[in-house]
């Protein structure tokens, strides 16, 4: 992450301010950070901004076209005595309950606009921003750049009760393939990340409510490998996809949700603990 400039959009609270705290500890020279909340983002700005790293707020609606539309420019100004943005985390999301019969129109296109129009509208402006620096630089010599999008294993079908937050993320899967094979050969790469059940402030609060205050306790004793997700193994995944480690990594969409290998219907060794 030396020297490199990243957006992180959501990176005020949670997942974002973790996977913006990790690209801090590497190294990073710059991180706009993009939320709605002006309070939560200038103190996510005053934690991370160092004598090597600066960090500058961005608020935005990513609900609001123009809004998502003006987030790269707005970062392109803050940064320009920094550097150019060679990554972006698009983890900003919203989900709300809701399945076929009693999700409002609404309430599509709302988590439409904010997990799916977003990512596009961001990555749109940035790619071109990123073409544009590596316009002039021959082949060996241009910036990696990398795209990363927050994706969730709720796009493989889901639960009845989050239809519309799994159908985004479905379409932001197949975003990430389309955008991926269209920016490989300007050197952009794009990948997402399908994230299982993840011990997020938003999701203390709701099983805290549903299931108890012992609720994190009970779930990692559920999962084989002995625990479910933390923000911060999401956000070692960010950086390596922003690295150069991952140089030959493009559309890929890396499944980390240890809860259930992908594709196993039961983690069951034989039929009769199945049939138990």
């Amino acid at each position: 992450m030396t020297g490199r400039v990243f957006v992180v959009t959501g990176g005020s609270q949670g997942l974002g301010l973790a996977i913006a705290r990790q690209l801090q500890q590497r190294g990073a020279k710059g991180l706009v950070l993009v939320s709605r909340n002006q309070t939560k983002g200038d103190a996510a700005c005053q934690e991370l901004t160092t004598s090597t790293c600066a960090c500058k707020f961005v608020k935005a609606d990513l609900g609001n076209a123009q809004q998502a539309s003006n987030v790269i420019p707005q970062a392109i100004e803050l940064m320009k005595d920094v550097g150019p943005i060679t990554g972006v985390v698009n983890a900003a999301a919203i989900t709300e309950r809701g399945n076929l019969m009693t999700t409002t129109a609404d309430e599509f296109d709302s988590q439409m606009a904010v997990n799916v129009r977003a990512p596009f509208l961001i990555s749109q402006a940035v790619a071109k921003h990123m073409m544009e620096i590596n316009s002039q630089k021959q082949q060996q010599t241009r910036r990696q750049c990398s795209i990363v999008n927050i994706s969730s294993v709720a796009a493989y079908g889901g639960a009845p009760f989050i239809m519309a937050y799994s159908t985004s993320k479905a379409a932001l899967n197949a975003l990430t393939k389309n955008n991926a094979a269209e920016l490989a050969p300007h050197g952009i790469r794009v990948n997402a990340i399908n994230m299982g059940w993840t011990v997020t402030d938003n999701e203390n609060t709701l099983q805290t409510a549903n299931s108890g205050p012992n609720w994190i306790q009970q779930a990692d004793a559920g999962v084989p490998l002995g625990r479910i997700l933390r923000p911060e193994d999401i956000a070692s995944t960010v950086g390596f996809l922003l690295s150069d480690s991952s140089a030959m990594m493009t559309g890929n969409i890396v499944n980390l949700h240890p809860e259930f290998p992908h594709g196993m219907l039961s983690l069951s060794a034989t039929e009769d603990e199945c049939q138990r």
